[in-house]
């Protein structure tokens, strides 16, 4: 009963965790910046919780019956993270769906998590006080609980990615959560060593959340969900909401303005008659005669019928990812939003954009990439060198292309204007023809050998011979957005501006937003975001964070041989937590840029670095008992030198599949995460073993390993989300994670000489 207790914690931290990172992802705005900043407070929190365990648990006797109290407090606890979460902006008075600054946006996560994650954390050291008192090897417990929990967050992860979350709401997941912690309270209570009159109030609750939580698991669930939502979205005007496998979709209405988001993004939003008409006629007009058109997002505003005036064309290829937007714009707006959808020439294909693009067999007049900006690691995607050298394969010889930017028509300032200087450099890198028209969207024209022109006469002039009714691209609107001052303004800042080049793996595009949005809202000082700087510095941060890091080493080990290799171990297992956590917020945001929908898989990936942690720890366990040396501990610091190479290598190489086999691979993309997390797993054990050879009490050298791990997660997650993969790159901020691990590696071959010498 107590180790199934210990199985239901680890469920329920997992399913808590990715309930919360999707909910915060939505009050973000879908920036997967939300994961770093959420990981990092839910670390911190939890480690506090557990180091409150020290002078508070003392207090608490170590019974089963405590424990029990533990699961009911978890049971409560669940739900009302959810809601807390939900409900951050509303209490922090941000509106719904707005951009806001990323002190606002850290609190929300501070105040959703804060109650359940120091529940806990306290709980996981009791549970370790209650087993040692109850198990033959009572030594061992911290041990058997650190697995049995990694066990619960593995399943929990499996049956979240696989069954739940593409079929129940978020509350009829955590009524689960809490029915489960309610049957492990009732069955603690039970135990031997409970105490009667205390006992007997825990069962009384325990059934009754049991009653509560079955009745949130029917569809009384899903309506209390949707209520929520209503009230979380009320300031908008809420109409309706949907949960998809990829996000959460809400539509409102303000008036006669009707819009439609998906986690926080919005997607659609009507009448807005000049968006869709900017959005295609001004590539389309670029070509002479365009008959296939390719229109990748963007139809739910009124594009589709948009394409459908010019009286050339053929077939319209419609992309959409999630067709649960298209059925929640129906329903919501009848055909407002999905007019020309009906017509015969018209094919809407539900899949990623890109993987439509990399498996089409036909090529195109006229492609359309009518998304948002790129303000997230999952919108950056289609803004890449890659991206369009998908575009080129599957374009006519003479064929175009059309994306925008939000810009702005008279003045550009230093971030918007690498912003767009930006995917100017990247679409040039393909296409050897780049128009840019200037205004608010800014659009980009590109082509292999399309005559392109911004000249307004002439584009006046097809608009007449075709016989477009269009209301705002019309002569007037053309001669003013194409005027000649403000074409050589457009011209003069981007030729002025800092050029570089968007990747999927160096994703500078996300990063130069992050920076416009700091700007905009002054969130953080200006010299840690601004544009040109660490761009320009790359190679440099990592050769003095991993030197830097050496002199503080060495510094440690001057004092006596033993405390010296002692300090350097704690360092070790500092940057090892840091490197571990920077690990897995890599591999969310590489998903999410390889296949777009990390919304759907963040409980699998997450339970997947938890099994790679649980199995290095078991084997870690198992050496430590086979008389493992600090040669051992040297040997596996050299590993971890490895450890973020070789992810960097495996993603590269993921990213150059074809279509077919990206799609396999997204199965099989856990695994990579499991064997990047095992050999930091191994670490721990090893390392309290050799800083017990000291001779310190082994509980004190325990809490300051689990202390500096956790310190370094903290700090990993969001310095890999705010810094190392925004302005390095993957693959420079895994050789930057890879120069700090060489850095300890160099300070315990010098401490582990000193005490060799010292020894002979």
């Amino acid at each position: 009963m107590l180790r199934s207790a210990v199985v239901t914690a680890g469920f329920t931290a997992l399913a808590v965790q990715t309930l919360l990172l999707r909910e915060l992802m939505v009050a973000w705005r879908g920036n997967e910046m939300s994961f770093g900043i959420t990981l990092a407070v839910w670390l911190a929190l939890t480690g506090l919780g557990g180091l409150a365990f020290g002078p508070w648990g003392r207090r608490l006797a170590p019974l089963p019956g405590t424990l029990a109290r533990a699961h009911l407090a978890l049971a409560l606890l669940a739900p009302l993270a959810l809601l807390s979460a939900r409900f951050a902006r509303v209490v922090l008075g941000l509106p719904a769906g707005e951009l806001a600054g990323l002190v606002p946006l850290a609190g929300t996560a501070v105040v959703s998590l804060a109650p359940f994650t120091l529940t806990a954390g306290f709980t996981f050291a009791l549970a370790v006080s209650v087993l040692s008192c109850r198990t033959p090897h009572g030594s061992r417990s911290i041990g058997h609980v650190y697995i049995l929990e990694a066990v619960g967050s593995v399943v929990a992860g499996v049956l979240l990615s696989f069954v739940l979350l593409g079929q129940w709401s978020p509350t009829r997941i955590v009524s689960l959560v809490t029915l489960l912690n309610a049957a492990a309270a009732l069955g603690l209570s039970y135990l031997p060593g409970r105490q009667p009159r205390r006992a007997a109030v825990v069962r009384l609750s325990a059934l009754a959340l049991v009653l509560a939580s079955v009745a949130g698991m029917t569809e009384l669930g899903s309506h209390l969900d949707a209520s929520t939502v209503a009230r979380a979205w009320h300031g908008l005007g809420f109409l309706g909401q949907a949960n998809s496998v990829y996000g959460q979709i809400v539509t409102a209405r303000v008036g006669s303005q009707r819009t439609i988001y998906e986690s926080g993004v919005l997607v659609a939003s009507v009448p807005n008659r000049l968006a869709s008409e900017e959005a295609v006629h001004i590539p389309m007009l670029e070509h002479a005669r365009p008959r296939r058109v390719l229109l990748l997002g963007g139809g739910l505003g009124g594009a589709v019928a948009e394409v459908l005036k010019h009286p050339t064309v053929e077939s319209v290829d419609y992309v959409e990812l999630d067709p649960e937007l298209v059925h929640a714009a129906r329903r919501a707006f009848g055909t407002a939003l999905t007019a020309g959808f009906d017509d015969p020439r018209v094919a809407t294909h539900f899949a990623d954009a890109r993987f439509f693009v990399k498996r089409a067999r036909v090529t195109y007049d006229v492609i359309i990439v009518n998304v948002p900006d790129p303000t997230t690691a999952q919108l950056n995607r289609f803004y890449t060198v890659e991206f369009f050298r998908e575009i080129s394969e599957v374009l006519a010889p003479d064929g175009v292309l059309g994306l925008s930017l939000s810009s702005s028509e008279n003045y550009i300032g230093e971030e918007l204007a690498a912003v767009l200087k930006c995917v100017d450099s990247s679409l040039s890198e393909v296409f050897p023809r780049v128009a840019i028209l200037p205004g608010d969207p800014c659009h980009f024209i590109a082509s292999r050998a399309a005559d392109l022109t911004r000249d307004p006469v002439e584009l006046t002039s097809r608009i007449e011979r075709r016989g477009l009714d269009v209301v705002f691209v019309r002569d007037y609107y053309l001669n003013d957005r194409l005027s000649p001052e403000r074409v050589d303004y457009l011209d003069q800042r981007l030729a002025d501006s800092f050029a570089s080049l968007n990747t999927d793996f160096s994703p500078t595009c996300y990063y130069l937003s992050l920076a416009l949005w700091n700007r905009q809202l002054a969130v953080a000082p200006h010299f840690f975001m601004s544009v040109p700087r660490f761009l320009t510095m790359r190679n440099a941060v990592i050769a003095a964070a991993a030197l830097g890091l050496v002199l503080v080493l060495l510094a440690l080990g001057i004092r006596s041989p033993r405390a010296g290799l002692n300090q350097t171990i704690f360092a070790a297992i500092l940057i090892v937590g840091l490197t571990e956590m920077s690990l897995e917020t890599a591999a969310l945001v590489v998903f999410q840029s390889l296949y777009g929908y990390v919304y759907q898989r963040l409980a699998l990936i997450v339970a997947s670095f938890m099994a790679g942690l649980a199995l290095g720890g078991l084997l870690g366990t198992m050496a430590g008992r086979a008389g493992a040396q600090a040669r051992s501990f040297v040997a596996l610091q050299a590993g971890m030198c490895a450890v973020p190479l070789t992810l960097a290598v495996a993603v590269l190489r993921i990213g150059q599949l074809s279509a077919e086999a990206l799609e396999r691979w997204a199965a099989y993309f856990p695994i990579v995460v499991v064997a990047s997390a095992v050999l930091a797993g191994i670490q721990f054990p090893l390392a309290g073993r050799l800083a017990r050879a000291s001779r310190q009490e082994a509980g004190a050298i325990g809490g300051r390993l689990y202390g500096a791990d956790l310190l370094g997660s903290a700090i990993g997650a969001p310095v890999a989300a705010i810094f190392l993969l925004p302005v390095l790159g993957v693959v420079s901020a895994m050789l930057a994670l890879a120069a700090l691990n060489a850095a300890v590696l160099a300070g315990l071959i010098a401490a582990t000489a000193r005490v060799q010498r010292s020894m002979a």
